[in-house]
């Protein structure tokens, strides 16, 4: 039997132009962070922009961008969250900061839930947060999503790029459109293998984001107003300005 929640979960976001997972198979190289910079980059350049969490384990997205998670308003549904001039959207919003005992099925029922419940305006660029790992979520975003376009995140670690190239071979597998791969916490004068990782998998090196201390703060007093160091904001301004014209 089919879910009638997948019919509504398209017609939710029928308003959307474009869909962008922001992945990573290893947890803690700052996916959180760089999908909330790119949230904020975009929306700060005129793009209507949403950022939905998914990492239901996990919740970060709302002390990144200090976000008052108020309980959603209600009417048919929920519309997400607004902090400044972005939608945002996150299981944290229902759970606050207690733990959320899910297993197996009940994450994939908890995240149809979401997205079935979820109204967006008219957007032209929504981020998604995701959990950490190749697991469910993934293949949970290829059924219940129209036609996401990956990020996927690594660090000079050669640990984390051993990781991420399984999430990368996946997605390759699986022929998913892949947008890029971007380079969190770089250190000047690292020797990269960023590029020649994304290139064995049919894909591009969208750039690099600069190891900043406090970046949790940094990024939080952004989101109020405040500016970015400069070479964070201008790394960051050129990663999603080669993803705004990209198709992956």
């Amino acid at each position: 039997m089919i879910d009638p929640r997948l019919d509504v979960i398209g017609k939710r976001l029928e308003p959307v132009e474009r869909i962008i997972p922001v992945s990573s198979a290893k947890g803690g190289v700052g996916k959180s962070v760089c999908a909330a910079l790119l949230a904020l980059s975009f929306s700060r350049r005129g793009y209507r922009t949403g950022l939905l969490d998914l990492d239901f384990q996990g919740a970060s997205a709302h002390l990144l961008l200090d976000v008052h998670l108020d309980f959603p308003e209600e009417e048919s549904g929920i519309k997400p969250l607004r902090t400044g001039n972005l939608d945002f959207m996150s299981f944290a919003a229902f759970s606050r900061e207690h733990a959320v005992p899910l297993r197996g099925s009940e994450v994939s029922q908890a995240m149809l839930e979401l997205l079935a419940i979820t109204i967006w305006d008219p957007l032209e660029i929504l981020l998604i947060d995701m959990p950490p790992g190749i697991g469910d979520e993934i293949f949970d975003v290829l059924r219940y999503l129209r036609d996401p376009e990956f990020l996927v995140v690594t660090t000079p670690s050669r640990l984390v790029r051993h990781v991420v190239e399984r999430l990368l071979a996946m997605l390759s597998e699986l022929k998913v459109s892949m947008i890029g791969v971007i380079e969190n916490m770089a250190r000047s004068g690292t020797d990269s293998q960023a590029a020649q990782l994304a290139e064995a998998y049919g894909t591009t090196l969208l750039g690099s984001v600069p190891f900043e201390d406090g970046i949790d703060d940094l990024l939080a007093a952004a989101a109020r107003g405040n500016p970015l160091p400069r070479t964070l904001a201008d790394s960051i301004r050129s990663i999603s300005a080669r993803i705004a014209t990209a198709e992956g």
